[in-house]
């Protein structure tokens, strides 16, 4: 049996986006977030004493990190090196390779893909079993080619691990597109994925996974939180996350139906808000408001309220941060009323939360070069516009055809 953590996407040096007027203790809690992810991730491969640990690709966010951070990654790999805890790692789109850029000595367990070029590593690990992991890095910010085809045949090892930085595609983006069939021809016991920032399980029997990143820096990715534990036991693959974010991404509504003046709307959110273990980033939607002023209305929509709250709360609630509020849009009259379920239509846009499935729809667009790179470089591009779908779907009807 191996036992192993499998991480990607730390993004260490990524801010928190969507957030504004932050006062300097908040600035602060969020920029050692992210090291301390990082510190949770060594713990948790102390804690479980495990073989060795895969990082697979954009450790860092931005192609030229700090000295500041790579100082402090740095110092967390030669934790594991104490502990005689080999590390394998790969580069991705973000911190795509080019050795002038670091500047720090790589400590002796750490194993390092740094060539677009397969390369395959091999361990014997402290039980005497014998591993074989393949992979690469990224040496410029696209890789177009499919990277998977030109992967060995599964060597005579007791377990074969791939590791792959790219997302779901045949000959089309910028990320070493692939599909889930060409990995299991190649007979690895498990692929280890990066670049997606979302669990995500790729074939039936949970041995082509991603992660997730395990720290989410906007709205879009409440569910990256975790890394995963790894065991392979002959043909049995177990995998189970383990929550190493130190910061939390919530949204709430709160019905404002007993509230009449603004002393009233005030209380009421604080009451109905709670003090969270963790740092917490919370929006706050707003419901059942029709009967209340149009000033009340007005200190909600133009951010007063908001301001007046976060200075309220930074004392009381000391792990949370309402960083948005919104009054949630009223139901229109005249909405086109369809004999489906609401569990349907979330149901239909599954299909498109591939990425292969979202491109073919706009297969003209991913066809030009120049447009393909645009869109690709976009955040959150697939996620915004699925969620602007479906707003503008709820505008327009009404799903009336019961829970079954």
């Amino acid at each position: 049996m191996v036992k192993f953590i499998h991480a990607a996407d730390l993004h260490m040096d990524r801010t928190f986006e969507g957030l504004a007027n932050l006062d300097e203790e908040m600035q602060t809690k969020l920029l050692q977030a992210n090291l301390t992810v990082l510190e949770n991730i060594v713990d948790q491969a102390i804690n479980y004493q495990v073989d060795f640990v895969l990082f697979v690709g954009d450790s860092f966010h931005q192609n030229r990190p700090s000295l500041k951070i790579q100082k402090y990654f740095s110092e967390q790999l030669k934790r594991l090196e104490a502990h005689k805890i080999p590390i394998f790692l790969t580069f991705g789109n973000h911190d795509f390779y080019q050795k002038e850029r670091y500047w720090f000595e790589f400590p002796e367990n750490l194993f390092l893909f740094t060539s677009e070029t397969i390369e395959t590593k091999k361990i014997t690990t402290v039980s005497g079993e014998t591993v074989a992991i393949s992979g690469f890095s990224y040496t410029h910010p696209w890789i177009q080619k499919e990277k998977v085809i030109d992967f060995p045949q599964r060597e005579r090892v007791d377990y074969h691990i791939g590791l792959y930085h790219g997302e779901i595609g045949h000959n089309q983006g910028n990320y070493a597109p692939f599909h889930p069939a060409q990995m299991e021809e190649k007979g690895y016991d498990y692929w280890a994925l990066g670049h997606i920032h979302v669990p995500t399980k790729l074939n039936e029997k949970g041995t082509i996974l991603y992660p997730g990143a395990p720290q989410g820096h906007t709205k879009k990715e409440e569910s990256a939180r975790s890394i995963l534990l790894v065991e392979l036991q002959g043909n049995h693959c177990q995998t189970v996350p383990i929550e190493v974010a130190e910061v939390y991404w919530k949204v709430q509504q709160i019905s404002l139906q007993q509230a009449q003046a603004t002393a009233e709307v005030l209380s009421l959110i604080k009451q109905t808000i709670s003090s969270p273990k963790k740092q917490t980033l919370l929006e706050i939607k707003i419901t059942d408001y029709a009967h209340l002023s149009n000033e009340i209305i007005e200190r909600i929509q133009s951010g007063e309220l908001l301001e007046y709250l976060v200075e309220e709360t930074k004392y009381d609630f000391s792990n949370l941060l309402i960083w948005r509020m919104s009054i949630m849009e009223q139901e229109k009259d005249g909405r086109v009323s369809l004999a489906a379920t609401t569990q349907l239509f979330e149901q239909l846009f599954e299909n498109y939360q591939v990425t292969e499935d979202f491109q073919q729809i706009l297969h003209d667009a991913y066809t030009q070069q120049e447009a393909a790179k645009l869109l690709n470089d976009l955040p959150d591009y697939q996620n915004e516009t699925l969620e602007k779908a479906k707003e503008i779907i709820h505008q327009d009807f009404l799903f009336e055809g019961g829970n079954e």
